[in-house]
């Protein structure tokens, strides 16, 4: 077999015996060598691929002229191969060689610069009359760049597969969040439908509230969604100014007010005086949002929440303090992301997917602070917003 796939290769050398060729062979066969983007080789099929043959495009590739590497006078064309991928080109080229087909395969050598350059090495073995490989033909050129570009289409795709990952979790965990206050709104006025005659004035109040109190959770559940669409899109631009930190406090406290009167509960804010900082008071308010709403909806009836606001060097950290259930020690360090296993319902049995402290932790990064977490199981749980008080 390997005789009649030499015989085959050997019809276009036949061609060069043309007389139509005669006194140009040498000048195309130099002409089709300097065009070529790599080079040629002709080598020994011995240990070290002994070249007796490179095209002066050697030169660009390696960083060695042709006579240096020629019957490595200088080096061996082998050392120029990076260590680790040595194996891989000798198993690969005695596959080719050992079944008579053609070899290809990519590797890096070192350029005598130092520079590790990635190349496509294609050849063929040609054998004696007995079938023995004697020498191997073969063309090699750089291929980095495109090495480069497969390595950024790969990193790109890994990004989008991640992407589309966390999207897949953020929906799932608002899918299971939206299903209590839906459930409510749906069964609360069924009810009220069916026996709004019967009812009386306070028990009507009593569902209305519950009706308003399952809206406003899904109004959060909904802003929390639009604004992790908007950072996912990188839609979301800073827009710096000078923000007062109580009144944001206190609107954010008000947003959860019957929330706060059904668990009973005492909201203290302590803080001496207003503090101002200079920063994105919309990224803000959604992150004191997130925490005033954590700290309710975890907190025993008739306990304390407590918000304090203290400048500590260049820094403002603003600390919202619940007496609720606590979280586990083992979900602590992955309490701000998507792959948190963590599913705790609130103390009236609200959904706590952790959602909000997802959203925040990374609000908490695009305005350059840190968010923070302390906890203990069944004695509440402290998350501190640590701000500069001036983001340049």
């Amino acid at each position: 077999m390997e005789k009649d796939k030499t015989k085959h290769r050997n019809k276009d050398l036949d061609q060069l015996s043309d007389p139509a060729f005669d006194g140009d062979a040498k000048l195309m066969m130099a002409n089709l060598l300097h065009n070529l983007p790599g080079l040629a080789y002709r080598c020994k099929n011995d240990g070290d691929w002994t070249m007796l043959f490179l095209s002066e495009r050697c030169h660009e590739l390696t960083g060695y002229h042709p006579h240096e590497l020629i019957h490595n006078a200088v080096l061996s064309y082998d050392s120029l191969i990076v260590p680790e991928d040595r194996d891989l080109v000798r198993n690969t080229i005695n596959e080719g060689v050992a079944s008579g087909n053609q070899f290809q395969i990519e590797y890096r050598i070192m350029h005598k610069s130092g520079v590790i350059t990635w190349v496509l090495e294609t050849g063929c073995a040609f054998y004696d009359e007995d079938g023995n490989p004697l020498i191997l033909d073969g063309f090699i050129r750089d291929i980095s760049r495109r090495r480069e570009k497969d390595e950024q289409l790969s990193s790109l795709a890994h990004e989008l597969a991640e992407m589309n990952a966390s999207k897949d979790r953020f929906f799932t965990l608002l899918a299971h969040d939206l299903q209590n206050p839906i459930y409510a709104v749906i069964s609360l006025s069924e009810f009220m439908m069916d026996n709004c005659n019967e009812l009386e004035k306070r028990d009507l109040h009593a569902a209305f509230r519950q009706v308003n109190n399952s809206a406003r959770t899904i109004h959060v559940l909904l802003e929390n969604l639009l604004d992790w669409s908007r950072l996912q899109t990188g839609k979301i631009m800073l827009q710096k100014e000078y923000v007062s930190l109580k009144p944001l406090i206190e609107y954010a406290v008000k947003q959860f007010e019957t929330s706060i009167q059904q668990k009973n509960l005492e909201v203290i804010i302590g803080m001496d005086e207003d503090i101002r900082i200079y920063s994105d008071m919309r990224l803000i308010s959604v992150i004191i949002r997130n925490l005033v709403s954590n700290a309710v909806k975890f907190s025993e009836n008739e306990s304390q929440v407590r918000i304090t606001v203290a400048v500590k060097d260049d820094k403002v950290e603003i600390s919202v303090l619940d007496q609720g259930i606590g979280i586990p020690r083992k979900y602590l360090n992955n309490i701000f992301s998507l792959n948190s296993e963590l599913r705790q319902y609130g103390t009236a049995n609200e959904a706590g997917s952790g959602l909000g402290l997802i959203l925040s932790s990374n609000f908490a990064r695009l305005i350059g602070a840190e968010l923070e977490v302390e906890s203990k199981l069944n004695s509440g749980s402290c998350f501190t917003l640590i701000l500069p008080l001036k983001i340049d």
